[in-house]
Protein backbone atom coordinates (compact mmCIF):
# COMPACT_ATOMS: atom_id res chain seq x y z
CA UNK A 1 0.00 0.00 0.00
CA UNK A 2 0.82 3.74 0.28
CA UNK A 3 -0.03 7.28 0.53
CA UNK A 4 -0.22 9.85 -2.30
CA UNK A 5 -1.41 13.33 -2.16
CA UNK A 6 -1.98 15.95 -4.71
CA UNK A 7 -3.28 19.67 -3.74
CA UNK A 8 -3.59 22.32 -5.40
CA UNK A 9 -2.11 26.18 -4.43
CA UNK A 10 -2.29 29.77 -5.59
CA UNK A 11 -6.39 29.09 -6.46
CA UNK A 12 -4.69 26.52 -9.19
CA UNK A 13 -1.90 28.42 -10.26
CA UNK A 14 -0.01 25.31 -9.84
CA UNK A 15 0.05 22.00 -7.51
CA UNK A 16 2.24 20.08 -5.15
CA UNK A 17 2.48 16.30 -5.18
CA UNK A 18 3.82 14.06 -2.75
CA UNK A 19 4.10 9.99 -2.51
CA UNK A 20 5.99 7.30 -0.49
CA UNK A 21 8.05 4.99 -2.20
CA UNK A 22 6.41 2.01 -0.91
CA UNK A 23 6.09 -0.18 -3.93
CA UNK A 24 3.02 -3.25 -4.31
CA UNK A 25 2.56 -6.21 -6.19
CA UNK A 26 0.86 -9.29 -6.61
CA UNK A 27 2.47 -11.55 -8.60
CA UNK A 28 3.63 -14.62 -7.94
CA UNK A 29 2.68 -13.22 -4.50
CA UNK A 30 1.72 -10.54 -2.63
CA UNK A 31 4.54 -8.31 -1.30
CA UNK A 32 5.86 -4.78 -0.38
CA UNK A 33 9.02 -2.99 0.04
CA UNK A 34 10.53 0.59 -0.78
CA UNK A 35 12.46 1.37 -3.75
CA UNK A 36 13.79 4.60 -5.20
CA UNK A 37 13.90 3.74 -8.49
CA UNK A 38 10.59 2.51 -9.28
CA UNK A 39 8.32 6.08 -10.09
CA UNK A 40 5.71 6.32 -7.87
CA UNK A 41 4.67 10.00 -9.40
CA UNK A 42 4.82 9.36 -13.09
CA UNK A 43 5.43 11.95 -16.09
CA UNK A 44 2.80 11.28 -18.20
CA UNK A 45 3.35 13.36 -21.39
CA UNK A 46 6.12 15.16 -22.59
CA UNK A 47 5.83 18.81 -21.58
CA UNK A 48 6.04 17.27 -17.68
CA UNK A 49 2.98 19.85 -16.65
CA UNK A 50 1.13 17.04 -16.10
CA UNK A 51 1.58 13.54 -13.51
CA UNK A 52 -0.08 10.74 -12.71
CA UNK A 53 0.26 8.94 -8.73
CA UNK A 54 0.16 5.38 -8.61
CA UNK A 55 -1.08 3.52 -5.34
CA UNK A 56 -1.57 -0.61 -5.60
CA UNK A 57 -0.60 -3.07 -7.66
CA UNK A 58 2.50 -1.32 -9.60
CA UNK A 59 2.20 -3.98 -11.92
CA UNK A 60 -1.21 -3.43 -13.38
CA UNK A 61 -0.73 0.09 -12.41
CA UNK A 62 1.75 0.12 -15.16
CA UNK A 63 -0.45 -1.49 -17.73
CA UNK A 64 -2.18 0.98 -17.10
CA UNK A 65 0.26 3.94 -17.38
CA UNK A 66 1.28 2.62 -20.56
CA UNK A 67 -1.62 2.31 -22.56
CA UNK A 68 -2.76 5.74 -22.05
CA UNK A 69 1.25 7.32 -23.04
CA UNK A 70 0.31 5.49 -25.88
CA UNK A 71 -3.21 7.24 -26.72
CA UNK A 72 -1.66 10.68 -25.34
CA UNK A 73 1.69 10.35 -27.91
CA UNK A 74 -0.67 9.58 -30.45
CA UNK A 75 -3.18 12.33 -29.95
CA UNK A 76 -0.93 15.08 -28.63
CA UNK A 77 -2.77 16.17 -25.75
CA UNK A 78 -1.33 18.31 -22.96
CA UNK A 79 -4.61 19.65 -20.73
CA UNK A 80 -5.03 17.82 -17.60
CA UNK A 81 -9.03 17.03 -18.03
CA UNK A 82 -8.06 14.96 -20.92
CA UNK A 83 -5.49 13.40 -19.72
CA UNK A 84 -7.51 12.04 -16.84
CA UNK A 85 -10.32 10.92 -18.83
CA UNK A 86 -7.44 8.70 -21.28
CA UNK A 87 -6.28 7.45 -17.97
CA UNK A 88 -9.58 6.53 -16.80
CA UNK A 89 -10.27 4.71 -20.50
CA UNK A 90 -6.75 3.16 -20.25
CA UNK A 91 -8.19 1.77 -16.68
CA UNK A 92 -11.44 0.52 -17.66
CA UNK A 93 -9.52 -1.49 -20.52
CA UNK A 94 -6.77 -2.85 -18.74
CA UNK A 95 -9.57 -4.03 -15.83
CA UNK A 96 -12.27 -5.61 -18.48
CA UNK A 97 -9.19 -7.59 -20.24
CA UNK A 98 -7.59 -9.15 -16.98
CA UNK A 99 -11.47 -9.67 -15.52
CA UNK A 100 -11.76 -11.66 -18.58
CA UNK A 101 -8.71 -13.72 -18.45
CA UNK A 102 -9.99 -14.04 -14.62
CA UNK A 103 -13.37 -14.84 -15.19
CA UNK A 104 -14.22 -16.31 -18.81
CA UNK A 105 -11.08 -17.36 -20.42
CA UNK A 106 -11.09 -20.63 -18.32
CA UNK A 107 -14.45 -21.55 -19.43
CA UNK A 108 -13.53 -21.63 -22.61
CA UNK A 109 -15.23 -17.71 -22.99
CA UNK A 110 -14.43 -14.44 -24.12
CA UNK A 111 -16.00 -11.25 -23.97
CA UNK A 112 -17.52 -11.55 -27.63
CA UNK A 113 -18.30 -15.08 -27.01
CA UNK A 114 -19.91 -14.43 -23.71
CA UNK A 115 -22.23 -11.89 -24.55
CA UNK A 116 -23.08 -13.81 -28.18
CA UNK A 117 -23.92 -17.14 -25.93
CA UNK A 118 -25.40 -15.71 -22.90
CA UNK A 119 -29.25 -16.60 -23.78
CA UNK A 120 -28.04 -20.12 -24.00
CA UNK A 121 -26.15 -20.23 -21.10
CA UNK A 122 -26.81 -21.54 -17.34
CA UNK A 123 -28.60 -18.87 -15.99
CA UNK A 124 -27.07 -19.19 -12.44
CA UNK A 125 -24.12 -19.61 -14.32
CA UNK A 126 -24.36 -16.12 -15.68
CA UNK A 127 -25.79 -14.31 -12.93
CA UNK A 128 -21.91 -15.20 -11.17
CA UNK A 129 -19.90 -14.21 -14.24
CA UNK A 130 -21.75 -10.61 -14.39
CA UNK A 131 -21.13 -10.36 -10.90
CA UNK A 132 -17.64 -11.42 -10.80
CA UNK A 133 -16.98 -8.75 -14.21
CA UNK A 134 -19.05 -6.34 -12.53
CA UNK A 135 -16.82 -5.94 -9.17
CA UNK A 136 -13.59 -7.02 -10.49
CA UNK A 137 -11.41 -5.02 -8.82
CA UNK A 138 -7.98 -4.06 -10.58
CA UNK A 139 -6.49 -3.12 -7.19
CA UNK A 140 -5.06 0.33 -8.48
CA UNK A 141 -5.64 3.79 -7.74
CA UNK A 142 -4.27 6.78 -9.61
CA UNK A 143 -4.64 10.32 -9.14
CA UNK A 144 -4.03 12.79 -12.23
CA UNK A 145 -2.85 16.27 -11.63
CA UNK A 146 -1.10 19.17 -13.52
CA UNK A 147 -2.18 21.61 -15.57
CA UNK A 148 -5.45 22.63 -17.90
CA UNK A 149 -5.95 25.39 -20.25
CA UNK A 150 -6.25 27.78 -17.46
CA UNK A 151 -5.01 26.32 -14.22
CA UNK A 152 -4.00 23.39 -12.48
CA UNK A 153 -6.33 20.36 -11.35
CA UNK A 154 -6.37 17.42 -9.78
CA UNK A 155 -8.20 14.32 -10.50
CA UNK A 156 -8.40 10.84 -9.24
CA UNK A 157 -9.18 7.43 -11.12
CA UNK A 158 -10.32 4.38 -9.42
CA UNK A 159 -12.63 1.08 -9.81
CA UNK A 160 -13.95 0.30 -11.96
CA UNK A 161 -12.51 3.21 -14.09
CA UNK A 162 -14.59 6.06 -12.75
CA UNK A 163 -12.59 10.00 -12.47
CA UNK A 164 -13.84 12.66 -10.44
CA UNK A 165 -12.58 16.18 -10.17
CA UNK A 166 -11.53 17.28 -6.64
CA UNK A 167 -11.08 21.24 -7.57
CA UNK A 168 -13.32 22.17 -4.92
CA UNK A 169 -11.43 20.66 -1.94
CA UNK A 170 -8.37 21.50 -3.56
CA UNK A 171 -6.57 18.09 -2.90
CA UNK A 172 -6.94 14.21 -3.02
CA UNK A 173 -5.51 11.25 -1.45
CA UNK A 174 -5.15 7.72 -2.30
CA UNK A 175 -3.89 4.66 -0.31
CA UNK A 176 -3.77 2.99 3.38
CA UNK A 177 -2.55 6.44 4.59
CA UNK A 178 -5.46 8.42 2.82
CA UNK A 179 -6.99 8.68 6.00
CA UNK A 180 -4.16 10.15 8.17
CA UNK A 181 -2.87 12.62 5.36
CA UNK A 182 -6.65 13.69 4.89
CA UNK A 183 -7.01 14.40 8.88
CA UNK A 184 -4.29 16.36 9.02
CA UNK A 185 -5.35 18.25 5.77
CA UNK A 186 -8.33 19.18 7.69
CA UNK A 187 -6.64 19.79 10.61
CA UNK A 188 -4.28 22.15 9.14
CA UNK A 189 -6.78 24.27 7.95
CA UNK A 190 -5.55 23.54 4.06
CA UNK A 191 -7.16 26.27 1.81
CA UNK A 192 -6.19 26.15 -1.75
CA UNK A 193 -5.24 29.83 -2.21
CA UNK A 194 -2.25 28.77 -0.09
CA UNK A 195 0.80 29.96 -1.41
CA UNK A 196 3.65 27.20 -2.44
CA UNK A 197 5.45 27.22 0.01
CA UNK A 198 2.83 26.60 2.95
CA UNK A 199 1.60 24.47 1.24
CA UNK A 200 4.27 22.11 0.41
CA UNK A 201 4.97 22.44 4.20
CA UNK A 202 1.17 20.92 4.82
CA UNK A 203 1.82 18.31 2.23
CA UNK A 204 4.71 16.98 3.71
CA UNK A 205 3.57 17.33 7.42
CA UNK A 206 0.60 14.95 6.31
CA UNK A 207 2.73 12.27 4.99
CA UNK A 208 4.77 12.18 7.46
CA UNK A 209 1.71 11.58 9.82
CA UNK A 210 0.55 8.58 7.38
CA UNK A 211 3.45 6.75 8.17
CA UNK A 212 2.18 5.30 11.03
CA UNK A 213 -0.49 3.45 8.46
CA UNK A 214 0.24 -0.06 7.56
CA UNK A 215 2.57 -0.21 4.33
CA UNK A 216 3.39 3.64 4.74
CA UNK A 217 7.15 4.01 3.39
CA UNK A 218 9.48 6.36 5.42
CA UNK A 219 11.30 7.87 2.27
CA UNK A 220 9.49 10.55 -0.06
CA UNK A 221 9.43 11.81 -3.40
CA UNK A 222 7.86 15.55 -4.15
CA UNK A 223 7.10 17.22 -7.51
CA UNK A 224 5.95 20.60 -7.79
CA UNK A 225 3.99 22.25 -11.06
Amino acid sequence: MTVCIAALYGNGAGCVLVSDQMITAHFPMGYEFENDEVEKIVKIQDTGLIHALISGNVLFANEVIQKAKEQLTAKGVNVVDVVADIVRDSYRDVRLMHASRNELESRGLNLQTYYQRQQSLFQPLVQILDNALRTYDLGVQFLVAGKGEKSCHVFSVTNPGDSICHDTLGYAVIGSGAPHAMYHLIESGYKKSMNKDDVLKVIKAAKKRSEVAPGVGKADREVII
